[in-house]
């Protein structure tokens, strides 16, 4: 906890899970949604990228994918309003897909009727896992069915294109 002196007086902040006045997870810069031809690379001012230039093409929902998937794929998932898991294992780490594949089972469905949601293991991210929708970012190390829920409640189905 860190405190803060304010016109005299102590103010006490608490340190809570990445939850901000309008919703879980941080809030990202929106870095545009303009499609590129499939196969160009992209630098993204942040990692993991929530918004900017993508590839026309998109991941299946509901799908714990053995592979990394493109940034510049999943990217338009999320513009789609969809959710996005990422997780990083420093060695295999089989007992993860189970946990992560129940879990993909459980959650919230979308306004069509199923999770737009997508997993996906990802080398680079900071954290064990992180969670992204359209501008927003949640990370974090040890994984949480209630706030993993959270997040999807809180915002699938709110990309900048409502599409299924």
């Amino acid at each position: 906890m860190r405190r803060l002196l304010i016109a005299g007086l102590a103010v006490v902040l608490a340190a809570a899970p990445a939850l901000s006045q309008d919703g879980p997870g941080r809030k990202m810069p929106d870095r545009g949604q303009g499609h590129v031809d499939v196969g160009k690379a992209i630098q993204y001012a942040e990692y993991p990228p929530t918004s900017g230039q993508h590839w026309p093409v998109v991941a299946k929902w509901g799908v714990v994918y053995p592979e990394a998937l493109p940034d510049e794929v999943y990217v338009h998932n999320l513009e789609h309003g969809g959710i996005v898991l990422l997780y990083k294992c420093a060695t295999p780490c089989p007992e993860v897909v189970p946990q992560l594949t129940e879990l993909l089972g459980s959650l919230p469905k979308s306004k069509y009727g199923y999770p737009k949601v997508v997993i996906s293991p990802n080398s680079r991210i900071k954290t064990r896992f992180a969670l992204l929708a359209w501008t927003r970012l949640d990370e974090f190390d040890k994984l949480d069915r209630d706030r993993v829920v959270r997040f999807v409640q809180a915002w699938q189905d709110k990309g900048p294109e409502d599409v299924p």
